[in-house]
């Protein structure tokens, strides 16, 4: 249904996401000797019928230097009420990104190993150019 990134996010018992620096699209950095906290945000969107999906998210900087893989489950809350036949499952994946180079970095989200949405950040460090 939907994913973004966000420096911080979690989700409440009654399923109230609070999230703080939604949808950010640029990192600024002083140096590539650290991480960068990291959340990704979505909701899955689960048949009536279904009570999970797997859900993965995949980091990768622009040099490709490694490449960081989550995984987690997208479980249906047997209190939820469909709505058209469906369930929404919000979750949140929370994580640190090695800071390596400047650029474009990709987080890319996939679900029942599907892919469903890349989510591009560009890292500016301190005296160089991110592009």
């Amino acid at each position: 249904d939907y994913a973004l990134l966000a420096e911080y996010a979690r989700i409440d018992p009654a399923g109230l996401v609070t999230i703080v620096g939604g949808s950010f699209d640029r990192v600024q950095v002083t140096s590539t000797s650290g991480a960068h906290q990291t959340y990704v945000v979505m909701r899955v969107l689960l048949d009536e019928s279904e009570g999970a999906a797997s859900v993965e998210v995949s980091v990768e900087p622009p040099n490709r230097a490694y490449v960081l893989q989550l995984t987690g489950t997208a479980a249906r809350n047997p209190a939820a009420v469909p709505v058209d036949g469906r369930v929404g499952v919000t979750l949140t994946i929370g994580f640190m990104v090695p800071i390596v180079v400047a650029g474009r970095y990709v987080a890319r989200v996939s679900v029942e190993g599907q892919p469903v949405q890349d989510l591009p950040f560009v890292v500016d460090i301190a005296g160089h150019n991110g592009s």
